[in-house]
């Protein structure tokens, strides 16, 4: 994000939208973009057929909706490109590559999921079936390449279908140990292809026990384990906002927590839930704003450089409109967050004192008035 330009941001008062949403983003180098999963047909257990029966759901035409919605990043799923024997289409790579340069788009990393593939309901790296475990390391590794493909230097692990069910189900232990070397052995091949490997943590969903890594806290312990092990920074992780959530820990202090751990923050995911719920995913700003700013906050306070992700599933709204929406509240928010940020000498003289109200004070006319 380009703080430099914080001279320019009384030139976007008022509510932005339309063109001035453009504008903003391009002159505070804001890097917006979205999940590919965010812009299809979304499915639930009580939806089996889905929401919006008959929309395209391929990969192009996702990322076509990413375009409409104006914005101009997207991440992909490795998946989305594995055939039905899980071998990488390469054709559909290479099409996907055109695509992105034909639109003037950016792939913002690519996301590493294997939890939707019914082998590995048991898990990926931590598998009981030894076999499995291989199986799952070498589709991981394999789509490393789709990255270097697509020209993105960022790979997201997410080991949804890792972790448990039941008490007394699994060893903790062994599976933290599966886990580890399973990482491990993903980091050493993600760094001799020049990418970086960030973890995602959730706190459950599917697995209804804990997932593997149920805290950012808990990845980034592990990514700073890993990288100790390698010696050098090659894993990070990412923090999904509504995960966050989840476990009700203020998502701010968990940025601050990665930053102060020497652990990279390596991107963002951006959605709206409440705290203690499951992972609604809803549009962005649509929640408690004054988290979501603090939040917002805590990313330009550390110099957090990446990618803000759109993650949502806006199961009885059209994508594109739900896309279109997230990046024009996202956007107001985030110019709420440098209004705070520009005001930071103030804040923190009001936050040394200790006085509750006075830091109230300063806060309250920027995100009322702002």
């Amino acid at each position: 994000m380009n703080l430099e330009a914080l001279k320019s941001l009384d030139e976007f008062t008022g509510f932005l939208e339309g063109f001035k949403v453009d504008e903003f983003i391009n002159v505070f180098s804001l890097k917006l973009a979205s999940g590919t999963w965010a812009a299809g047909n979304y499915y639930d257990r009580f939806m089996i057929k889905g929401y919006h029966i008959g929309l395209q759901s391929d990969i192009k035409s996702r990322v076509e909706r990413i375009w409409r919605a104006g914005i101009r990043g997207f991440t992909p799923v490795n998946v989305e490109f594995l055939d039905e024997e899980l071998n990488v289409n390469w054709q559909l790579v290479d099409e996907i590559l055109g695509i992105t340069k034909n639109r003037g788009m950016s792939v913002a990393g690519l996301a590493l999921d294997l939890s939707g593939i019914p082998m590995f309901k048991h898990g990926s790296l931590t598998n009981p079936d030894p076999n499995l475990r291989k199986r799952a390391l070498k589709l991981l590794v394999e789509s490393l390449n789709i990255a270097k493909k697509l020209n993105t230097n960022l790979v997201s692990f997410w080991p949804g279908q890792d972790g448990w069910d039941y008490n007394f189900e699994a060893n903790y232990s062994e599976k933290l140990k599966l886990f580890i070397n399973g990482v491990l052995e993903l980091a050493r091949e993600a760094s001799e292809k020049g990418l970086k490997l960030s973890l995602e943590a959730k706190l459950k969903e599917p697995k209804e026990g804990n997932m593997i890594i149920p805290t950012t806290h808990a990845a980034a312990t592990i990514a700073k384990l890993v990288n100790t092990m390698l010696d050098k920074d090659i894993v990070g992780v990412t923090i999904d906002y509504g995960h966050e959530l989840m476990y009700a820990v203020e998502p701010a202090y968990t940025v601050h927590f990665v930053k102060m751990l020497e652990v990279p923050l390596l991107a963002i995911h951006i959605n709206t839930a409440k705290t203690h719920s499951n992972d609604e995913d809803r549009v962005v700003g649509t929640g408690d704003l004054w988290q979501l700013i603090d939040f917002l906050l805590a990313t330009i306070e550390i110099e957090y450089s990446g990618w803000y992700i759109l993650d949502q599933f806006m199961y009885r709204m059209d994508p594109v409109e739900g896309l279109r929406l997230s990046k024009e509240l996202f956007v107001n928010t985030v110019k709420k967050a440098l209004a705070l940020y520009r005001s930071k000498d103030v804040l923190e003289k009001a936050r040394a004192t200790g006085d509750q109200a006075k830091v109230l004070d300063i806060v309250k006319k920027i995100l009322y008035n702002y």
